[in-house]
């Protein structure tokens, strides 16, 4: 687990930079350059098409150049993106070079996964191995978004952007040292129908996990009045559980579990429209930051047990390809409740949470649960 230990600290280091920003970057484009809601909600379908994109070309990479190093030209041409955006911040420019950033963080997030499927085996361990590098992750979300949320609401949206590119270039030295993979090179789509099977409730599922940003933040601000640096401590809370407790979660889970915390993430937003304060937010917190707990390792898992060796990389962009675009579409698909239903919350949580109960049910039917080898 050497490699895996480094791949925690590297994680810890990008996912302090990108929490600095991330988790504000639909609510500035509300707040801070003026777009409406229906901008916000087409912004995110664009993220979602260039993740796409990203994804395909980052697997296909991957497999040609080695995962070492589409990490590391990644890290690079992504700390620029967010730099240029500093230095020009225009409103339309920011939210183009966003979505250049979102290119090759994506393309950065496939060979990553890759690399853990090169260097574990058997799903036991593969789950172990992600719950650890979610350790690293978390350490970074739980700093990053009460740092980022206190520059939001004291300085102003702009100073993010210089100091999420400056931190992102850190974990590069780190990357040099590791051995790298190469896979087949193969120009085809063509991917196991387990596998593919899999996707179709993985896609949902990150609609639901999508809502950990914007569409939170938005109608805590709006409609609770809570304010972003607080939202920034809700987003600390997850980080800090995560860091304590997910690697002795990650020990106990089995693959048919995914279900159950797809159940939990649906009962835990549907209690947001109840939510009237920041003690009950910080109580609701709880209940996601299990539900994530629970799905995120194994997703990971059960995807990387499903891909073959040689193709790892290109079936890790596909998906990669549909978690990000579940992600981005449950922000779009929010963000477009919420020109009519935002101060509805019983729609627009319970919208959200029926997406995680059919989420729930299809894993169940569709995931190949007894070739998963543990």
């Amino acid at each position: 687990m050497k490699e895996i230990n480094k791949l925690s600290i590297i994680g810890g280091a990008r996912a302090l930079s990108g929490s600095i920003v991330w988790p504000f970057i639909g609510f500035a484009l509300y707040d801070v350059y003026h777009f409406s809601f229906t901008f916000i909600s087409i912004f995110y379908i664009f993220q979602g098409l260039v993740s796409i994109f990203a994804y395909i070309m980052g697997g296909y990479f991957t497999d040609f150049m080695g995962r070492v190093r589409v990490m590391i030209l990644s890290s690079i041409l992504s700390s620029f993106s967010l730099f240029l955006a500093f230095l020009i911040n225009y409103s339309l420019v920011v939210a183009g070079l966003i979505l250049i950033q979102t290119f090759f963080n994506s393309a950065y997030n496939v060979a990553n996964t890759s690399l853990v499927g090169d260097l574990n085996r058997g799903f036991g361990g593969l789950v172990r191995a992600f719950s650890r590098i979610r350790v690293g992750i978390n350490a970074g979300w739980a700093a990053g978004p009460v740092i980022g949320g206190f520059i939001f609401s004291f300085i102003g949206f702009r100073p993010i952007l210089l100091i999420s590119s400056l931190i992102s270039l850190i974990s590069i030295p780190l990357l040099l040292h590791f051995p790298d993979f190469k896979g087949k090179i193969e120009v085809s789509f063509h991917a196991d129908k387990n596998f593919i099977k899999f996707l179709i409730p993985t896609f949902l599922t990150f609609m639901v996990m999508g809502q950990l940003g914007f569409s939170l933040l938005t109608f805590y601000d709006v409609v609770d009045k809570i304010n972003t640096f607080q939202v920034g401590l809700l987003f600390m809370i997850n980080g800090i559980l995560i860091v304590i407790l997910q690697e002795f979660i990650g020990r106990k889970l089995t693959s048919k579990m995914i279900s159950l915390g797809m159940i939990i993430y649906s009962a835990s937003y549907f209690a947001v429209a109840f939510v009237s304060n920041f003690v009950l937010a910080s109580i609701d917190m709880v209940f996601i930051t299990l539900a994530e707990m629970i799905v995120s390792p194994l997703s990971q898992a059960i995807a990387s047990s499903l891909s073959e060796n040689n193709t790892r990389g290109r079936s890790m962009g596909i998906y990669g390809m549909v978690t990000a675009l579940g992600r981005v579409s449950g922000s779009s698909f929010s963000g477009y409740l919420m020109n009519f239903f935002l101060f509805t919350p019983t729609i627009l949580w319970g919208s959200v949470a029926l997406l995680g109960i059919i989420s729930a049910i299809l894993y169940l039917f569709l995931t190949p649960f007894k070739i998963i080898k543990y």
